[in-house]
């Protein structure tokens, strides 16, 4: 497998590293894009993207991972771009990069945690993203998670008499903290409902209307860019079963072939053990080869 790191965007201040596809297969018409989720740096966590990378490019497909402004080895930004400017000209930078490299002409952008958002709003700016990976960015509760949550909680103090003679005691002696949370919940719950104001960028739910953001993503998958959300389901308490998101987005009744919703009930958030690993990949991959374009169309914007 052949590899080259490299520097590219304005004044060369971005750092990446390409895999190139394995010569033997033929490369394909579209490469990936993979970048920080959180602060860490381009290998991903637990080296995921590194892992990524070489297995695509195992298959015929050249992977671009790399730092954003002022992550890892990158370059700070001057500050002149709002963040969601900043991160949407870094990744069609990069774009820029793998297909001088590779000769590619369209993208499917790998999108861990934090990185959901930038993927999606590059998706709506650029025609050249054919595929999103949108990975445990949301956690957008259901009446049916809030009852599988609170029955998870339950089984593991018990369900015997002398386990609900405790919880009744707790809820007694707690009744209005209790009440005060149901009210918390019942407003978060409304609020997910609403548009928010929020200028922190890594609060990625809590700053988009549920309802548009699913509507937004089946345009895109209408228009030809393929989505897959993909959740992670060992903290039980925010995505614990499989059609959670789905419900939540107002998609239930939705569906498009373009438009891949999975869950992995086994897997960590940040993907630590090598069973979870193994999981994340292959589940990626398949969701990627799904959702290839079958054209090397367009050209660059």
């Amino acid at each position: 497998m052949r590899e080259t790191t490299l520097t590219f965007g304005l004044h060369d201040a971005l750092l990446g590293t390409v895999s190139f596809a394995a010569p033997a297969i033929g490369a394909a018409p579209w490469g990936v894009l993979l970048f920080n989720a959180g602060v860490i740096h381009r290998v991903g966590a637990h080296r995921t993207n590194v892992k990524l990378a070489r297995l695509l490019a195992a298959q015929g497909i050249a992977a671009l991972r790399f730092d954003l402004h002022g992550m890892g080895d990158s370059q700070r930004a001057d500050g002149s771009l709002s963040y969601k400017e900043q991160v949407v000209a870094d990744l069609r930078a990069a774009m820029d990069a793998l297909q001088s490299n590779t000769g590619v002409q369209r993208f499917a952008l790998v999108g861990f945690c934090s990185g959901a958002l930038p993927s999606y709003w590059t998706a709506q700016a650029d025609p050249r993203v054919s595929a999103i990976v949108l990975y445990d960015a949301f956690s957008y509760p259901t009446a049916r998670s809030v009852l599988r949550s609170l029955g998870m909680r339950l089984r593991r103090h018990g369900v015997g008499p002398r386990a609900w003679t405790a919880w009744l005691r707790a809820a007694l002696r707690g009744g209005h903290a209790a009440l005060h949370h149901a009210g918390r919940t019942l407003a978060a719950w409304r609020a997910s409902a609403s548009p928010q104001t929020s200028d922190d960028a890594t609060a990625l739910d809590t700053r988009l209307d549920r309802l548009e953001l699913g509507k937004n993503l089946l345009a895109l998958a209408q228009r030809g860019t393929g989505v897959m959300v993909l959740s992670a389901g060992t903290d039980f308490s925010a995505v614990n079963y499989a059609g959670q998101l789905r419900q939540a987005l107002g998609l239930q009744r939705q569906h498009h072939q373009r438009l891949i919703f999975a869950h992995l009930p086994d897997v960590d958030h940040a993907v630590t053990t090598r069973a979870a690993q193994q999981q994340w990949l292959s589940c990626v991959r398949d969701g990627l080869l799904r959702l290839a374009p079958s054209s090397a169309l367009p050209a660059s914007p």
